[in-house]
């Protein structure tokens, strides 16, 4: 009788190699994903940035002066006065949100714990008076494009905006 089928150890040996190849793209995958929404973050705070520079030179003030500082900045949050400056005013098409933020509140984000949530915040009542821009948590470093802005010095911010657990924060001056 010829053996025509496999077996059973031959498929075992398949179905085992199939799974640590499919293991390894996954692992690659999630990685990318990651990567992916850290360079989504850096070019959020560029807009963010460049619409604020374009707000204060139009108007000579920053924006979001009538919030709470430590708003939390998300296109979810259209009721801040920072939404209406920027985005209500024509000087950003969409705010900015973290790819996963899951806003909670859109008021002071002083009280979100610590650095194990994603979420940009702006705090405009630091020790240095300055407008300040803060992105809470990467899931890798802080992107090569945005480790010479970061300004701040940490130990200087108010925990308003949750920016004295932020990973990088970056605060606008007069010039």
């Amino acid at each position: 009788m010829s053996g025509a089928g496999f077996t059973l150890i031959e498929l075992l040996v398949v179905i085992a190699i199939i799974s640590l190849l499919s293991s390894a793209v996954l692992a690659s995958l999630s990685g990318a994903r990651e990567s992916a929404r850290d360079t989504r973050r850096a070019s959020d705070f560029n807009q963010f940035r460049t619409a604020v520079q374009a707000y204060k030179s139009d108007t000579g003030d920053w924006p979001g002066s009538g919030d709470n500082s430590g708003t939390r900045v998300s296109s979810e949050c259209d009721g801040n006065d920072i939404y209406a400056d920027l985005v209500d005013g024509g000087h950003l098409q969409e705010m900015p949100t973290d790819p996963v933020d899951s806003v909670n509140t859109c008021s002071s984000v002083g009280n979100v714990g610590g650095s194990e949530e994603y979420f940009y915040s702006w705090d405009g009542a630091n020790a240095g008076g300055y407008f300040c821009f803060g992105i809470n948590e990467f899931a890798g470093d802080v992107p090569d494009g945005l480790s010479n802005f970061n300004q701040a010095d940490q130990n200087d911010m108010g925990n308003n905006g949750n920016l004295s657990y932020a990973e990088f924060v970056y605060c606008f001056q007069d010039e």
